[in-house]
């Protein structure tokens, strides 16, 4: 009878134990989902402000296509209107070389147009990252699209790319990276400047560096920089922590190298595998 008894008593813990880890396995499961919820509200938020910081110029860099586009076409139409028949060579009010010239102009604005919207679509994309072959150059010139307006009356931008390794990497998440320290780099520079852009790679490596000849970060300042919510700017504080946890998701790392008064090199490093 004992031994029943203890059998019994063995079965029902057994069960319990068992019944007790299925529970806690579920609620971590909940958890784990909560918090990678939660980060990829605070990543999407970080994007949107880092958007809203270059709103006004972004709007500018399409607006002024967009008006010599409509410009042009508006010429072209009250042309057309104007000769019934159409074209009709020497003859017409309008020479067939104007008319090709808007139409180029036109055609040129319109690509303008269609890259800067490309550009924007890829970065402020939302939902499940996906890992895809991309090119670090590529990404490097289309953000610096999105940013131009914004920099190009105080900064010269000096580009070298020597890589030539395609990445496994999620571009979107990768283009904010880059947006974050090119925002960084620009707000560093107080007057006139420059922002180099570089990218060269090792036989297990992929490098980007993004340097400028601003004020610098101080050394007090520096082991900070990373931490989330730390910010000497009226921003969020999340620009390089969520850089970091970015490109640590991708097999990765980011330094920095700064001097005050001097300027600042961050450096990414991304695996080639």
């Amino acid at each position: 009878m004992t031994a029943v008894v203890l059998i019994v008593v063995v079965v029902v813990f057994t069960s319990y134990v068992a019944w007790s880890n299925m529970r806690w396995k579920m609620k971590l499961a909940k958890k784990t989902k909560q918090i990678k919820e939660t980060e990829a509200q605070v990543v999407h938020m970080e994007k949107m402000a880092s958007l809203g910081t270059l709103a006004a110029g972004i709007a500018h860099e399409i607006n002024n296509p967009l008006s010599f586009l409509i410009s042009n076409l508006e010429c072209i139409r009250d042309y057309f209107n104007s000769v019934p028949e159409g074209p009709r060579g020497v003859d017409s009010p309008v020479p067939p070389e104007e008319v090709r010239a808007m139409v180029t102009e036109s055609l040129i604005g319109a690509m303008r147009i269609k890259r800067i919207v490309s550009d924007l679509r890829l970065f402020s994309r939302r939902g499940e990252p996906k890992m895809v072959l991309v090119d670090p150059n590529q990404i490097l010139e289309s953000v610096l699209a999105i940013v131009w307006n914004e920099m190009k009356s105080k900064v010269v931008f000096n580009k070298d790319y020597q890589s030539k390794t395609a990445l496994m990497a999620e571009p979107t998440q990768l283009s904010q990276v880059f947006l974050n320290l090119l925002i960084n780099a620009g707000q560093a520079v107080q007057d006139k400047g420059v922002i180099g852009l570089f990218t060269f790679e090792d036989g297990k490596n992929v490098f980007i560096k993004i340097s400028d000849t601003g004020c610098g970060i101080p050394d007090d300042v520096k082991p900070r920089i990373f931490d989330p919510f730390f910010s000497t700017k009226k921003s969020t504080g999340l620009g390089l922590s969520v850089s970091y946890n970015i490109i640590k998701k991708h097999g990765g790392d980011i330094s920095v190298e700064s001097k005050p008064g001097v300027g600042t090199t961050f450096t990414v490093r991304l695996p080639k595998q």
